[in-house]
């Protein structure tokens, strides 16, 4: 078989929709989709195409949704083989669909062990929150405005994320979260500086982690309701020091 078999589809919505934890399937498949079409713009910068029916890349997908939801928790083995059977494919685009997983940093290899689903350290967390802090905080310096629109959106995505916090719902927490914090970060004129917030995965990295301390994550979320009120009032410079506090404080309660 070549990289370019026919793939089933990965999962069935209505397979996981009696789990509150995986309830999100919707979210996890526009998160996907989000990533898919960035990928997209960069292979279109670089002059190269995205095949959409390429194996090794919907194989891919297919993986990191099942990691986002759940399916496959940390430390979890992956199978060529099992996968292959799968999904009726030789084990090459497997193997290739699993390797740019591990470029990602979302899968790792071992020599004579195959490939397991990564577990993020807490100083991994750590950095990349504390990164997406700084990039928030610089983003509102080139945001020449917050329309009511958009504080509404963030009124939105934050009493989603509170409501997935009473179900337990920790695909949506992490989702929702995402949302709120792109959506004042595409409102910066600095393009680079959205390129880099979107590398850092937020989404999945809260995903594998936010299960460690569900307990204090209420607390936690209740810091983005002082982000909406200064983008509401126009204060830029004082909400952008708000969520880089956020980011930082953020950190503190998953570790």
């Amino acid at each position: 078989m070549n990289g370019h078999e026919t793939v089933q589809p990965p999962l069935d919505d209505a397979s996981v929709a009696s789990d509150p934890v995986r309830a999100s399937t919707a979210e996890i498949k526009s998160v996907i989709a989000s990533m898919i079409a960035e990928e997209g713009e960069r292979n279109s910068a670089a002059g190269t195409a995205l095949d959409r029916n390429c194996a090794h890349d919907r194989v891919r997908w297919a993986i990191l949704e099942r990691i986002m939801d759940g399916t496959y928790q940390p430390g979890e083995r992956l199978k060529e083989l099992t996968l292959a059977r799968e999904f009726h494919l030789s084990q090459a685009p497997v193997r290739e669909a699993l390797r740019k997983l591990e470029a990602i940093g979302v899968v790792k290899s071992e020599p004579y062990r195959g490939a397991r689903v990564r577990e993020l350290s807490p100083t991994e967390l750590r950095d990349a929150y504390q990164l997406r802090g700084i990039l928030e905080q610089a983003a509102t310096e080139f945001i020449a405005d917050f329309p009511e629109e958009a504080v509404r959106t963030l009124e939105t995505e934050y009493a989603a994320m509170r409501a997935a916090v009473t179900a337990g719902d920790l695909q949506g927490v992490a989702c929702h979260n995402r949302n709120f914090h792109r959506c004042i970060v595409e409102r910066c004129q600095n393009q680079e500086i959205l390129r880099a917030w979107k590398s850092l995965g937020i989404c999945m990295r809260a995903r594998l982690n936010v299960q460690r301390r569900l307990d204090r994550l209420p607390e936690a979320i209740l810091s983005h309701q002082p982000i909406i009120d200064a983008l509401r009032t126009g204060n830029l410079r004082y909400a952008g020091q708000l969520l880089r506090d956020h980011s930082f404080g953020f950190v503190s309660d998953l570790v």
